[in-house]
């Protein structure tokens, strides 16, 4: 009697090897509460008013309120995410926000629906802002007077490569 495996001949065992990628987040929200819409509105195509500062992922943000717009939507006014700055060294900040106008009860507000997006910021830039030219018609804020312009975001950091 023979061997069974010299029959079936002998196949080598491939060498297997695995890896991970991960990639880190930071995620954070910021509500900016503008009170006596009323007030602002009417104060300029392209004029905003800005949330204070805040940090997200080693960088600082602001949201930019335009009450009359931006200028490239008649009617509507404008909401964006700023980057403010943030640690040296990056060419890019890969971010993901959504923005939200919410009511006083902290829901989203009538009509207007969340927007999302997911951009590069570039550091360095004194333009590095992205968001909503049509955030929300006017005259719906001229009936609520008191909102919330809510920026839920999420910055990307290196994808992390490792063996396992």
């Amino acid at each position: 009697m023979g061997n069974i495996s010299s029959c079936l001949g002998k196949h080598p065992v491939p060498a297997e090897t695995s890896s991970t990628c991960a990639t880190p987040t930071a995620t954070a929200a910021h509500n900016f509460i503008v009170e006596n819409y009323s007030l602002l509105n009417g104060m300029g195509v392209g004029k905003f008013v800005s949330s204070t500062t805040f940090s997200v992922g080693g960088n600082n943000w602001s949201i930019r309120f335009y009450p009359d717009g931006d200028g490239r939507g008649p009617g509507y006014a404008s909401a964006f995410l700023h980057l403010v700055g943030g640690a040296a060294g990056a060419t890019g900040v890969k971010a993901k926000f959504t923005l939200s106008l919410l009511g006083k009860d902290g829901k989203v507000y009538k009509d207007s629906k969340p927007v999302s997006i997911a951009p590069t910021f570039e550091r360095g830039d004194v333009n590095s802002t992205w968001g909503v030219v049509k955030f929300v018609e006017k005259s719906m804020l001229q009936e609520a007077d008191c909102f919330t312009v809510r920026c839920d975001l999420t910055v990307l950091k290196e994808a992390v490569v490792q063996k396992m």
